[in-house]
């Protein structure tokens, strides 16, 4: 028949509503220029593994062939480890790169962005004309987030 044993590829879960939104912000900015989308800055985090833990290795193998060298992946008891960086970006420059020491809560990116945002802003948009632009993840809306950019002004 053609068909392969694949993993499933990851993608956001969407509700309806993150639909909808989604699609009422991209007709909304449709028409943006070039030059309008190079005034957002964003931030992100990546976590970075020692050793890839996640169980989506795979290998083909004959029966029996289970320990063979090629066909086993080593692992530690704790995982091995890593480490989670948080950054920002935009067009214009690249922006601080944080070592996230903990778990990413809200508490902790508030702090990441109170101490980097209004500084990496300010170098990368010399003429203050520059927008941060954020995903929905839970951390980004939490109260204590959403009040303290009602407090900001650039």
């Amino acid at each position: 028949m053609g068909l392969c044993s694949r993993r499933p590829t990851r993608v956001p879960l969407l509700t309806t509503r993150h639909r909808r939104l989604r699609l009422e912000w991209a007709q909304e900015h449709r028409d943006w220029t070039i030059d309008e989308l190079k005034r957002i800055a964003w931030s992100d985090e990546s976590l970075f593994l020692i050793h890839h833990v996640d169980g989506r290795v795979r290998v083909r193998r004959l029966p029996g062939g289970q320990l063979l060298p090629f066909c086993t992946a080593g692992h530690t008891q704790d995982g091995g480890g890593g480490i989670m960086l948080c950054g920002m970006f935009s067009w214009a420059a690249l922006g601080p790169v944080v070592l996230v020491g903990q778990t990413m809560r809200a508490a902790n990116y508030l702090n990441i962005i109170a101490d980097k945002l209004h500084p990496y802003m300010a170098f990368a948009f010399l003429t203050r004309n520059g927008f941060f632009q954020q995903d929905n993840a839970p951390r980004r809306k939490a109260r204590i987030m959403l009040e303290w950019f009602e407090e900001q002004t650039y």
